[in-house]
């Protein structure tokens, strides 16, 4: 899947934070260690930071994008979704890029293409969010054709079994005929053998 760096916002001592707040400083450790690519770090101090300020909307931000680069995909789509682009000051076509993203790697195809398409809308140059637009309409389609096979060999075995149990019971029907046609056969016999021939008066 083609897919640019998901934005981080390095939040600059959020204006009214100093260099030596305690949530700062976590994020900004954690920015250092998403950009040397150790994500499951970076995610340790975004968490971290969160803790200390659980509102602000970039470390919503910062704590999705690691956990999108840790794989937990559900967890990131959550935290994006609790987040207000604006107040967060991301770009709305970056937000909607990642949250596309989150929606591809959860198979979730309709949702990521109206992500990717409001990310388009808001900014139409965006070649990273065209080709996932592409490719998620292919998976989709993959997707649909699957459930289109699956669901004729469904329609396939159903009818198959149909005609067994059809097959059986035509066979059933025949064993019921011969079985009554031997019990009758055998009344015949029974009664055959249990007539009393009565000798004639000499």
């Amino acid at each position: 899947m083609e897919r640019k760096l998901i934005i981080l916002l390095s939040i600059p001592f959020f204006l009214f934070w100093h260099w030596f707040e305690p949530a700062a400083r976590k994020n900004r450790e954690g920015l250092k260690a998403y950009q040397q690519g150790k994500y499951d770090e970076a995610l340790k101090d975004f968490l971290s930071a969160k803790g200390i300020k659980p509102d602000l909307p970039e470390l919503k931000n910062n704590t999705a994008s690691a956990l999108y680069q840790v794989k937990k995909y559900q967890e990131a789509l959550e935290e994006f979704s609790k987040i207000d682009p604006a107040k967060a000051k991301i770009p709305s076509g970056d937000f909607y890029y990642n949250l596309g993203n989150s929606f591809f790697r959860l198979n979730q195809f309709d949702k990521a293409l109206e992500s990717y398409k409001k990310s388009l809308i808001s900014n139409p140059g965006d070649m990273d969010a065209k080709k996932n637009f592409e490719l998620t309409l292919k998976k989709k389609q993959e997707q649909q054709q699957k459930q289109n096979q699956d669901q004729d060999k469904k329609q396939d075995q159903q009818q198959q079994q149909q005609q067994q149990e059809e097959k059986e019971k035509k066979h059933e029907n025949i064993m019921q005929y011969l079985n009554q046609n031997e019990k009758e056969q055998m009344e015949k016999q029974k009664r055959k053998v249990t007539i009393v021939v009565k000798e004639k008066d000499w």
